[in-house]
C-alpha cells in the first residue's frame, strides 16, 4: 500500500510538472510579440560590430565599435588597423563629423550626403519594417539556440530592391545578426552584433569630436 501511494504521489508529481511547464511555454504569436516590443523599446544601445560586404567575388570585412541612440544620433570608432584604427565617425542626426587623430584631421558633412554609405543600424530596419508592405516572422532554431527572425522588403533609390533579416535571440531577445539580400536573394552584407548592451546611455557631451560638438 505504501509502495502504491508513493508511485501515485510521483505520478502526481510529474503530472504537475507537465502542467506548469506546458503552461509556461509561450506560443509563436507571444514569441513575436515580446521581440517587437523589445525592438519598440530600445531606446539606445552599444556593441561591437562585425561589417561583412560581399560584392561578387569580392568579400571585404570591418570591425568597429558601435553606440546608437534612436533614432538617428551614432559614433562609430574603427578597429581595424587596415581600415584606419581610431578613426572615428559621430553624428546627432544632422551633421556628421569624421575624425582621424593620426592624421589630426576633421571633416564635417551633412548626414544626407553620406547617410547611405554606413552600416544600417537596428533603426533603419524598424523603420523599413514597419513601411514594408510585405514582413514575415519566424522561430530558427541553430545549434540548440533559439531565435526569432524578423524579414521585410524594401526598394527605393538608394538601396535598389531586396530584403532585410534581423535575428534576435531568445529569450531575451538580443540582436544578434543583421542580413541585407538583393532581389536575386543573394546576400549583400551581414552585420554580426557582439556584446549588445542595449542599457547603455550616452552621457551629455558623447557626440563631440574635436572642434566640432553635435
Amino acid at each position: 500500500m505504501q509502495k502504491l501511494s508513493r508511485s501515485t504521489l510521483t505520478l502526481m508529481l510529474i503530472l504537475c510538472i507537465m502542467v506548469v511547464a506546458a503552461c509556461s511555454q509561450k506560443t509563436p504569436e507571444e514569441i513575436f510579440i515580446t521581440a517587437q516590443n523589445s525592438l519598440n523599446s530600445l531606446e539606445s544601445y552599444a556593441a561591437t560590430i562585425i561589417y561583412r560586404v560581399i560584392d561578387g567575388q569580392e568579400k571585404r570585412e570591418y570591425r568597429f565599435k558601435q553606440w546608437v541612440t534612436m533614432p538617428s544620433c551614432f559614433k562609430i570608432q574603427i578597429l581595424d588597423e587596415e581600415n584606419g584604427i581610431g578613426k572615428t565617425i559621430v553624428s546627432d542626426g544632422h551633421r556628421m563629423v569624421i575624425e582621424n587623430p593620426k592624421i589630426g584631421d576633421s571633416l564635417e558633412f551633412e548626414l544626407e550626403s553620406l547617410e547611405q554609405q554606413r552600416p544600417l543600424f537596428i533603426g533603419d530596419f524598424l523603420r523599413l519594417f514597419w513601411m514594408a508592405e510585405e514582413v514575415e516572422k519566424k522561430i530558427h532554431i541553430d545549434e540548440g539556440v533559439e531565435y526569432v527572425i524578423f524579414t521585410c522588403s524594401f526598394s527605393n533609390a538608394a538601396l535598389s530592391r531586396g530584403s532585410l533579416e534581423l535575428w534576435l535571440r531568445s529569450p531575451k531577445m538580443v540582436p544578434t545578426r543583421m542580413i541585407t539580400y538583393d532581389e536575386n536573394n543573394e546576400i549583400t552584407s551581414i552585420i554580426l552584433f557582439q556584446d549588445f548592451d542595449r542599457s547603455w546611455k550616452p552621457d551629455q557631451d558623447f557626440y563631440k569630436t574635436g572642434d566640432f560638438e553635435v
